[in-house]
């Protein structure tokens, strides 16, 4: 698993906002184009729910709570009522329990 990858493409969405738009205009282009940037590759899972947009997976994968949450609001909060993301989100983690965070 590459944890440090997920994180690291949150990361670049959430402080970007070219790459947030382009992302979000694109997420699967997106995705294959700044992974063949990257030395280290995402496992399938990981880029199945970096390209889905699918928060739930990637909190149950271990990606970062922080930036995760930072990461779903940039990426969701024009498309859902943050009321209900927020909902959603909790649901979505607390299924997933206590994930191993450790990169």
């Amino acid at each position: 698993m590459s944890k440090y990858l997920v994180n690291k493409f949150m990361h670049l969405v959430n402080m970007n906002e070219w790459a947030e738009k382009e992302y979000k205009a694109g997420p699967a282009a997106f995705v294959e184009k700044w992974q063949r940037g990257e030395k280290l590759k995402l496992t399938p899972e990981e880029r199945d729910a970096l390209t889905r947009r699918d928060y739930g997976k990637l909190y149950a994968l271990g990606a970062h709570p922080f930036l995760l949450w930072s990461f779903t609001e940039a990426v969701w909060a024009h498309e859902i009522p943050r009321e209900q993301l927020v909902k959603d989100y909790k649901e979505k983690a607390g299924a997933a329990g206590y994930p191993d965070f450790k990169t």
